[in-house]
Order: C-alpha cells, then structure tokens, then sequence
C-alpha cells in the first residue's frame, strides 16, 4: 500500500482542511461524469479504488459476502447467471438465456458457451449445480439461504443447460438468481481467498480489511468490459481519508460520499460524482426477543419519537426521502401509496410509554459507520427528539472492524442499512421472513409468511401486488423496525474515469464499476 493511503488510512484529514481545500478549488460544474461516454473505451492502466466497508472478517466466500469492500472484490472476481441492466430489468449474463414453465416452478437456462474460469477450467451446469447448492439445504450457513429454500433440485440436464425446480412457484426467479452471493465458481472449489471465478480478473492478493489485487482476465467472455490491466481496492474506512483520497489522485473512484461534503465535492474540476437514485434505506431494527422490544407499545412509541424530517434535512442535504417503517421504496411498482406517513408525534410516543406502562424510558443504540456514513449523527439526533417524549436514548459508537459480525445481529438495537434489493418478493424474503438469514429483528409472524409464501402463486402480477401492499402494511404496523429515510448512493471518480453510470440496483455500477470504466490517461 503506498504511504499517501497509509497515512490517510490513519491518519485521516482534517475536516476544516478538507473544506478548505475544496472551497479553493469551486467551480460550477454538474454532478455527472463530463464526458467519455461516447468515447471508445481505452485499454490499460492500474484502477485504484478506496472503499469502505471493509474489515478483519471480510471473506470472498460467496455465502458470506457483507460489506462494500469484499463485495466489490467478489465482483471483479465472480459472475452470476443473471445480472440486473441499467434499466433495473434482469439481463443475461453467465445464463444466455432462460424460460420459466409449470406456473413458474420448472426453470430452464441455457449456459453461454466458451466460457471458462481463471484456472483454465470449462464453465458448464456442474459448476451451477455446486455453486448454488451451496445456498441451499439445511446445513447451509448462507446469508441468502432464504432466497432459494423453495429449490427443491439444481438438474444438470447437459454441460449447457440447467434445470431448476421448485417446490412452489417464484416468477420472480430470473431476479433472485442476479444476487451477488450467486456467483459461479468451479465445482469443488472452496479456496476463497484465492478464489477464482469467471469474471473480468483474476485475483492475485486478498487482505482483509486492508486490500486486494486483481489483473486483468485475458480469456474473459465479455470483449466490450474489463477494459483496465489491474485494480487495487483500498479500504479506507474514513470518509474524510477517501475523498483526500481521492482528491489527491491516490485512488480514482470512491464511495460513501457525506450527504454535507457533496455539494462541495462536485464543484471540485477533478472529479464528478455519480449519484444513484435506488431503493437503499436506513434501518434501526430492534430484537423482537429482547426486552423491551417485545411491548408493541414501546416500539410504537420509538417510531413517534423520530423526526424524519429532520433527519432527510440536516443529515442528507436533499439526497434522501423520508421512510415509512417498510422497506419498498417509492419507486418500486410495489410500492403501497395507502400507508399513512408515521410523523414525529411526541404526544403519540408518550401515549404508547404508558399504554406499555412507563412513564419514561432508557435504551441504548449501536451504531457505527460502518452501518451507514450517517448512522452516528442520525442516532445522535433520535436521542434529541426522543427527550419530548421521555426517552433517553444512550448512543453507543461501535468500531467500524467487525460491526458486521460482532454488532449487527447480536446487539438488542442498532444502525444498519439495505440497499434493497431487484424485486419486493426479494426484500421481504431476504430480511422479514421468519427464517430469513438477515432478519435483523428476529421478527416472526405466521400470517406474513403464509401471505409472502401464497404470492408466489399468483401468475397475474396485479395480484401479486396487492399482496405486496397487505406485506408492506404488516411490516409499518407490527414489525419492530425503524426506517426512517430512503437514501441516493453517492459515489466519485476523477475526470480520467470515463464509462461510469449508476445502476438502480446499488451503488458502484453495481459494483461492477472496475470491468465497467476505462481510464483516459
């Protein structure tokens, strides 16, 4: 690593300097990439990337991927079957094509042929059959386990065909194979940290929590991506040690842009941001197990003691939407209109305190930034609204290293965020089932299941919708979780970085921004 990131790593930049720095170099400029689009992409050159998200426990295994960073890597690494357009639709990518029969439970895809992983090996159904039987069964400790417990059996048909039968109907298979953790690697194989995929590079080095190296994929299927020799990725943790960062030319593409710094930022002639207009949200999920959490009344009274708009206003600088306690965004075509908007209400709060007989109440939330860049300051400000309603809420900062495995999922109330996912059946299936491996309330309810269970069944869209809405509705009304803003991704690049364009499904193109772009210069 060299000492420019290692210094900014540790030592990070002052935040009046970087203010500084950036009101010195103001000029009016948009917040897209200014020009290279209609360019022909160059090949060459080193992509250095400094991301977040990165910590001691990252992994490439594709059952345990969290975290931008090793999700980023598993990218440049990995294919899937499907991947999603940038119209936000599935699109071929390691399946050529595929057909849905039996009312949506019998799945046949074809595999593109010429095809091969970085060993030299031939990808064919085999390589389906292992790699998605490793989300599948109960023994399996898969983070997207519940994405395809319906799969009843993975058929190799012929080295280019598979066969995928369910044991009820999901029309909604075509998405669920484009998740990340589906990625394709050769039967057998278990070697993460020296993993080897089909994808546009090869890994040559893997340090969690610190970086990883990959070179260009010389065999690589696609001719029209992976257009760079190499790519570094960086965790840089700090937000403000990223944008010196990448200010300074040490990397050329950064996330977790502060909602504050972006107005700023994109006013700076060397660089540009890419802002991603998704389906990302921030949660505070509560244990559904765990006192006090267990009294409807409390989180009822929790989810009145939130200012919302307070939050969208100070914290995201207008590149956020207020949420609404469930986890479909406006945009999505499941979205349910008919919600009426939960408001700050400290009159509404203190009369579910005493419903749940209390008259004030003392609760600690965990947070960190690695949950979300905001997730700190937004805690801090819950605890400031709550005091009108007699809540006193204790923000506990936690470190960015290993929030993911020691924090989320362990602790009774914490920070957390989603970046949502291609289709609502996913969302609910991925985080609000029963045994979905992410639910990150423990929340089980009989009737949610059997409903999300019964939309699959339905052919007929329109129907499928209206038992979405019923699922939203629950999920506002019952579930104890707070969701209190949809979020824009906001990622930056320096002008030599041509070809970056968001995609709805998450931030970083994708994150298949590193086979995506060319470098000018």
């Amino acid at each position: 690593m060299n000492n420019t990131i290692t210094s900014l790593i540790h030592g990070g930049m002052n935040r009046r300097r970087f203010l500084q720095t950036a009101a010195a170099t103001t000029i009016a400029m948009a917040a897209f990439p200014r020009g290279g689009f209609a360019e022909t992409p160059r090949k060459g050159g080193t992509l250095r990337l400094g991301l977040n998200g990165g910590s001691s426990a990252d992994t490439l295994d594709p059952t345990q991927l969290i975290g931008t960073f090793s999700i980023n890597v598993s990218r440049q690494v990995y294919n899937t079957l499907v991947e999603i357009g940038d119209d936000g639709k599935p699109a071929p990518e390691l399946a050529a094509n595929w057909e849905a029969s039996d009312g949506n439970k019998r799945w046949i895809l074809n595999l593109r042929s010429g095809v091969q992983f970085h060993n030299g090996k031939a990808f064919d159904a085999e390589d389906v059959k292992y790699s998605l039987g490793l989300h599948i069964g109960d023994k399996t400790k898969s983070k997207a386990k519940g994405l395809v417990a319906d799969i009843a059996e993975v058929r190799a048909a012929s080295p280019t065909q598979v066969e995928i039968l369910l044991k009820s109907p999901n029309p909604d298979m075509d998405y669920v194979l484009s998740d990340l953790h589906f990625a394709m690697v050769p039967a057998g194989f278990s070697d993460w940290p020296k993993a080897v995929g089909t994808g546009p590079f090869k890994l040559t080095a893997f340090q969690p929590g610190v970086r990883a190296t990959a070179t260009r994929n010389e065999a690589y299927w696609r001719s029209d991506r992976g257009h760079v020799d190499a790519v570094e990725t960086l965790v840089v943790n700090d937000a403000t040690a990223r944008i010196s960062a990448l200010q300074g030319g040490s990397v050329h593409i950064i996330n977790g842009i502060d909602y504050k710094i972006a107005p700023l930022l994109k006013k700076d002639p060397r660089t540009y941001l890419v802002v991603t207009e998704g389906k990302q949200h921030f949660s505070l999920p509560m244990d559904a197990t765990k006192e006090p959490f267990k009294d409807p009344d409390i989180v009822l009274a929790l989810k009145h003691a939130i200012d919302r708009e307070q939050m969208v206003k100070l914290l995201m600088a207008g590149y956020g939407r207020v949420g609404n306690d469930h986890p479909i965004a406006a945009s999505d075509p499941s979205f349910n209109p008919n919600i009426a908007q939960r408001s700050f209400d400290p009159d509404k709060a203190r009369f579910h305190l005493k419903k749940a007989g209390k008259s004030d109440l003392t609760l600690e939330l965990h947070a960190a930034p690695a949950a979300f860049e905001q997730a700190v300051n937004t805690a801090e400000l819950f605890a400031q609204s709550a005091k009108s309603a007699g809540i006193t809420i204790a923000v506990r900062r936690e470190p960015d290293d290993g929030y993911w495995s020691d924090v989320w999922l362990k602790k009774s109330w914490v920070a957390s965020f989603w970046a949502g996912r291609p289709s609502a059946s996913m969302m609910f299936s991925s985080v609000y089932a029963s045994d979905a491996p992410w639910n990150e309330t423990h929340w089980k309810n009989d009737s949610f299941d059997r409903k999300l269970a019964e939309s699959r069944s339905f052919a007929d869209p329109a129907k499928r919708r209206e038992v979405y809405f019923e699922l939203q509705q629950m999920i506002h009304d019952d579930c104890p979780t707070i969701i209190p803003a949809f979020a824009s991704w906001i990622d930056a690049a320096r002008q030599e970085v041509k070809g970056f364009v968001p995609n709805p499904n998450f931030l970083l193109s994708d994150h298949r921004v590193a086979e995506r772009i060319w470098l000018s210069a």
